[in-house]
């Protein structure tokens, strides 16, 4: 017994400290991603989060330490520049407080303020970064103020980094062609946890559905790369058919999605769900999701509702979509115009509202094509698991034969 005891205070003693730094934790597709490591890497680390500000929507584990930066999360493009070195100050402090030796950062911000600290505080530890999302697609339409100095902090922060962790192939190859990262580049796709979902999925639902409906579901924050104007003009095109959509989500352009449904007439055709713990019983309520993002990363939602056996219309953006629902085919590729017919799913063109709409239309009105859908999509969800996901994660952040960057 004694011996045992010992062995058990042994292997807690020796466990590896990891630092996982994020915005928040609020509900979101790289939320939830670092909420499923917390759990699932907690009896090989000592970890470690570190948030800029404790908005805490995810149960997390009871044996983890978090530590609140206590910045604010949501401010202006500039103000978040001027605070990184703050930031990195106080990361550095408290990451030589606990004599931690790996740092991760996963989104735009945690990993600018990692880089610098290397920077400026010559930390001497391993800096792994995440790159959650296609930056080219994601820079383009905003100001060229915001492109150069955004490019700038990319180039910056992952010269600096030891392990670049993408969660798609095809944001591997925009970090490497356009931001011309030469710093070693792992792929780690998103995990899917299954067994969760098939259980939330069964909750039931707090609206009437109404019989010989078709219904849409859309899941997201109401955030610009979501997309959600051409999702209400794609469905206004729709209108002649007994179609309704369920958006599932809330944000910060709540007023303007509120707007859009007015201006097209569309307010008995929407039903908006607000931000929901459980988005799974709506997909499972649902007939059919569609995506309609023109950037993503490796989107946890489509992954989420195959997983809940619904067959997916989704536009053909940066990255993600197609190396979830067309793997054979090439990931460089777009569908400039109309739809494809992938192997798990529908693909459609980003730009125009008709190409979406036609996705939808044919989802809708071709009931063998739908049901082929469904049945691969359980199989397809199947491929991302838990399991195998969090080894490959484990396995990145103890890779200590990758050098320190100079």
């Amino acid at each position: 017994m004694i011996i045992l005891l010992l062995e058990v205070i042994l292997e807690e003693y020796m466990k590896q400290k990891l630092l996982i730094f994020i915005n928040s934790m609020k509900f979101g597709g790289a939320e939830r991603v670092v909420n499923t490591l917390l759990w699932n890497l907690r009896d090989d680390f000592d970890i470690h989060l570190v948030l800029y500000n404790h908005d805490v929507d995810f149960e997390l584990p009871p044996d983890i330490t978090v530590f609140d930066l206590k910045e604010t999360r949501l401010q202006s493009f500039l103000k978040s520049f001027f605070r990184l070195p703050s930031v990195s100050y106080k990361l550095y402090r408290y990451c030589k407080a606990n004599d931690i030796q790996l740092s991760v950062g996963f989104l735009n911000r945690p990993c600018y303020a990692n880089a610098l600290m290397r920077t400026l505080c010559g930390f001497k530890g391993r800096i792994v970064l995440s790159e959650r999302t296609h930056q080219t697609t994601m820079l383009n339409g905003n100001s060229t103020f915001y492109r150069v100095v955004s490019s700038f902090l990319v180039k910056f922060a992952y010269k600096r980094a030891d392990l670049i962790i993408a969660n798609a192939h095809a944001i591997r190859s925009d970090l490497i062609a356009n931001f011309s990262v030469k710093t070693p580049i792992t792929v780690i796709q998103n995990p899917v946890d299954i067994d969760n979902i098939r259980k939330q999925m069964l909750d039931p639902i707090d609206l009437q559905k109404e019989p010989g409906i078709f219904y849409f579901v859309a899941v997201g924050g109401y955030r610009k790369e979501k997309n959600y104007n051409l999702l209400l003009e794609s469905l206004a095109l729709l209108k002649t058919y007994p179609i309704k959509l369920i958006l599932v989500g809330g944000g910060e352009l709540q007023e303007e999605i509120d707007q859009k449904i007015k201006q097209l007439g569309l307010e008995e055709n929407v039903i908006q769900t607000g931000i929901a713990s459980n988005p799974y019983k709506y997909i499972y309520a649902a007939d059919a999701m569609v995506i309609s993002s023109y950037v993503e990363g490796f989107p946890n939602v489509l992954l989420e509702g195959l997983a809940c056996g619904k067959p997916v219309v989704s536009t053909d953006c940066k990255s993600g979509p197609r190396e979830i629902l067309h793997p054979e085919s090439d990931f460089e590729l777009q569908v400039s115009k109309g739809i494809e017919y992938a192997q798990y799913g529908i693909l459609t063109a980003v730009d125009g509202p008709e190409n979406l709409a036609s996705g939808m239309e044919k989802m809708f009105q071709d009931k063998n094509l739908r049901e082929s859908y469904t049945a691969l999509a359980a199989k397809r969800a199947a491929d991302f698991s838990i399991a195998e996901t969090c080894k490959q994660y484990a396995n990145a952040f103890r890779d200590t034969s990758i050098r320190q960057a100079e």
